[in-house]
C-alpha cells in the first residue's frame, strides 16, 4: 500500500476481472432499484437538463440511467479500467463524459446541479479522507443542490468503529481487515467465471454517524432510507442531502 492511497486498490480490482473475461463487476445499467431510485431523485428534483457529477462512477452504469433521463452526466473515479470502461459504455451518449479524478485529494473544477455517490464513500476508512470526500463533494455543487448517497454500508450494533481512525495502519490494526487478501468470487451475470480477488473492506456507520459527518461537511439530510438486503451489499442505507 506504500506510496499509493489504499483505495486504489480498486483498480487492481477491475483488471483483474476485466482480464478474466468479465464484461461488467458493479451495477448494471439494467438494475430495476437502481433505475427506480435514481428516477424518482430526477423527477423529485426536477434534473431533466440538469448536470450531475457521480464520484466513484466505476463502470458507468448510473451514467447510462441518468444519462436516459436526460441528465447532463459527468462521471470520475480513480480507477483507470473503470474509466475505459465507462468511457465505452457511454460513448452513444453525447451528454456523458468520464475522467479520472481522485475523489479524496482533488476537487472538481465545475458546480454542478447535484451529485451522485454510489456505494463508494463508505469505502474510505479513515477520518481524513472520509472529511475531505465530503467537503469536496459539498464544493462541487451550487446552492441548494442535492446529493444522493446510494446504499452506503450501514450498522446499528457494536461492529460500528466509533474511534478516529487516522491512518490505513490504524485501520488494519484494529480491524484485521485489508485490501490485499484475495479469496474466490463468483461473478454474477458472467456465467461461471471465479476470480480471486479481494473483498474491499467498508467502514459502515449508524444513521446518527452518518448524519453527524453529512452536517459536518455543511449537508442538509433530507431522508435517511435503510434499503433492502441485495447480492451487491446485506446491510444498507441511502441518504439524501442537500447543500443549503
Amino acid at each position: 500500500m506504500k506510496g499509493q492511497p489504499y483505495y486504489l486498490a480498486y483498480e487492481s480490482r477491475y483488471k483483474t476481472v476485466f482480464e478474466a473475461g468479465v464484461e461488467r463487476w458493479g451495477h448494471s445499467p439494467d438494475d430495476q432499484e437502481l433505475y427506480i431510485t435514481l428516477k424518482d431523485w430526477v423527477i423529485d428534483n426536477k434534473l431533466t437538463g440538469k448536470n450531475i457529477i457521480e464520484f466513484a462512477c466505476g463502470e458507468g452504469a448510473s451514467g447510462v440511467i441518468l444519462s436516459e433521463l436526460g441528465c447532463h452526466y459527468y462521471g470520475v473515479d480513480i480507477a483507470p479500467s473503470a474509466v475505459i470502461k465507462a468511457r465505452e459504455t457511454l460513448k452513444n451518449y453525447p451528454n456523458a463524459k468520464v475522467e479520472i479524478l481522485d475523489m479524496v485529494k482533488e476537487a472538481t473544477n465545475g458546480k454542478y446541479d447535484a451529485a451522485l455517490d454510489c456505494m463508494g464513500f463508505h469505502m474510505l476508512v479513515t477520518d481524513e479522507d472520509r472529511k475531505s470526500y465530503l467537503k469536496n463533494a459539498f464544493l462541487s455543487l451550487k446552492r441548494n443542490s442535492p446529493m444522493l448517497f446510494y446504499k452506503e454500508s450501514y450498522r446499528n450494533d457494536s461492529s460500528i468503529i466509533r474511534s478516529t481512525v487516522h491512518s490505513y495502519d490504524e485501520w488494519l490494526k484494529i480491524t484485521g481487515s485489508d485490501y490485499e487478501t484475495p479469496s474466490v468470487r463468483r461473478v454474477m451475470g458472467s456465467g461461471d467465471i471465479e476470480v480471486m480477488i479481494p473483498y474491499v473492506p467498508t467502514r459502515a456507520n449508524d444513521k446518527d454517524g452518518y448524519i453527524k459527518e453529512m452536517e459536518w461537511a455543511g449537508f442538509t439530510v433530507e431522508k435517511f432510507i435503510e434499503m433492502d438486503s441485495s447480492s451487491s451489499i446485506q446491510y444498507s442505507a441511502s441518504i439524501y442531502v442537500r447543500k443549503p
